[in-house]
């Protein structure tokens, strides 16, 4: 049987390989991918920025709410070329997903049994100090269409 630190889905198997004796993986396993894979979304989303001549600061906040695509959330004084970059990315938008969906395991798994608000919306902020990802709970504004 897991402990509350280990999960035993076969699919997250496949994807983190076996740790434990029992088949399962540890929710550190888990972090560790998670942190692996929003750094390497924040270093190809501050590549592509850069070579947009997007500049950091200000910080760049991204966010993916349900039912909307993934956008800008604060006000940059670059806000439409990040808006123009954002809506022909598949790349990054796959990126964003991929790290959300990590972090989305993570909360499920420390919160378990625990329902999550639909309006709940993950973000990505882009800082000179380094990326930051977090879930926050709102409806789509305008600007988050």
């Amino acid at each position: 049987m897991s402990s509350p630190s280990t999960a035993s889905n076969p699919g997250l198997i496949r994807l983190f390989g076996h740790t434990g004796e029992d088949g399962s993986i540890s929710l550190q396993a888990i972090r560790e991918r998670a942190s692996k894979q929003l750094s390497r979304f924040a270093t190809q989303a501050e590549e592509e920025l850069a070579a947009r001549q997007i500049s950091m600061p200000p910080a760049i906040s991204l966010v993916s709410c349900p039912g909307c695509s993934l956008t800008l959330e604060n006000n940059h004084p670059q806000a439409d070329d990040i808006l123009t970059w954002l809506a022909s990315n598949a790349k990054i938008s796959s990126l964003f997903k991929e790290v959300e969906v990590l972090f989305e395991i993570i909360r499920a798994t420390e919160s378990a049994g625990e329902t999550f608000p639909e309006s709940s919306c993950f973000h990505i902020g882009l800082t000179s100090a380094g990326p930051i990802a977090y879930f926050e709970d709102h409806a789509c504004s305008p600007r988050l269409s």
